[in-house]
């Protein structure tokens, strides 16, 4: 009897223990892998970190040979040169054709007069029909030259459109080019630590590679599988505490972020959302739901290291 009473005091205990506080040993200390891929192909010139290293945004990682990006960016200029110089050439063309049009218009007005003024005069005889004639062909020769100068004139402001085109083209060559130059240098886009590293001088990199990668140092958090048991007296912004396998004897106060609200149940597909396992030893267990946790005072960025155990205790 006191042995059953004993064992249902326990059964007793642990399922009253569901509504006072959530325990789990399943937690680990995660933080956001930035992975950092050059935007340009090249040979590295030099490193300038080294494995483990605590970098600043901005800091220069590595440096991509920039000799052939140089020489890139001087042919775009020259070719931009050039194409803006052949524009005052273009609109001194032009000016010339708009002069030759409106000559050619004014003798075209004329040779129409002329034969305005001879037509009726021909025909009552009072000039020779060969004079008529020649009137007549005079007009249509001025027609003729005027429809010719219309066109040259129409080429000719083609041309410089194309030549304006050709311009604005080669200012964005010449902006690629810069830009690809600017992108020999590989600087961090986060605050945080070198991890891995593997890349040196000499080394061929490419935007379809990453080259280095940092833990950034501003996104700690703990990641606590809870079983479903405990979900429905998880809240955001719920007080816990944890203890780091890192720093035992010590407890650090957190609070809940939040929990996630879907999780793969086939192994392989984490990328977008987490997998779980169920089984550990080929016992099956309760489905665990992960729940993120935000410490509120941390033991310090350079104490806190991605994949570290953890155990997160939650009073309700």
């Amino acid at each position: 009897m006191l042995f059953l009473l004993a064992f249902a005091a326990a059964v007793l205990a642990w399922w009253i223990s569901g509504y006072l506080f959530a325990y789990t040993d399943d937690a680990y200390v995660t933080s956001d892998v930035v992975s950092i891929t050059p935007e340009v192909t090249g040979p590295i010139e030099a490193v300038h970190v080294t494995d483990n290293d605590w970098v600043e945004r901005g800091t220069l990682l590595f440096t991509i040979d920039p000799v052939p990006f140089r020489l890139a960016v001087e042919q775009a200029r020259a070719e931009e040169a050039r194409t803006e110089a052949q524009l005052p050439v273009d609109q001194a063309q032009l000016q010339v054709l708009r002069a030759q049009k409106e000559s050619a218009d004014a003798a075209a007005r004329l040779a129409a007069a002329n034969l305005r003024r001879d037509t009726p005069l021909g025909q009552s005889g009072t000039i020779s029909a060969q004079a008529l004639d020649r009137t007549r062909t005079t007009e249509a020769q001025s027609a003729a030259q005027q429809h010719a100068a219309e066109a040259a004139l129409q080429k000719a402001s083609e041309t410089l459109s194309l030549d304006k085109a050709a311009v604005s083209s080669a200012h964005v060559v010449r902006l690629l080019a810069e830009w690809r130059l600017s992108r020999t240098k590989v600087v961090a886009p986060v605050d945080g630590y070198v991890t891995h590293l593997a890349v040196q001088a000499g080394d061929m990199v490419s935007p379809s590679q990453a080259a280095v990668a940092i833990v950034d140092g501003n996104a700690w958090r703990v990641v606590a599988n809870y079983k479903e048991y405990y979900l429905r007296h998880l809240r955001p912004g719920g007080a816990a505490w944890i203890w780091l396998d890192s720093h035992p004897w010590h407890l650090y106060r957190a609070r809940i972020q939040g929990l996630a609200h879907g999780i793969s149940r086939q192994p392989g597909s984490e990328t977008l959302v987490p997998y779980v396992s169920p089984t550990v030893n080929w016992i099956r267990l309760q489905r665990r739901i992960p729940v993120r946790f935000t410490l509120l005072d941390p033991p310090g960025g350079d104490q806190l290291f991605m994949g570290a155990d953890a155990r997160v205790l939650v009073i309700y």
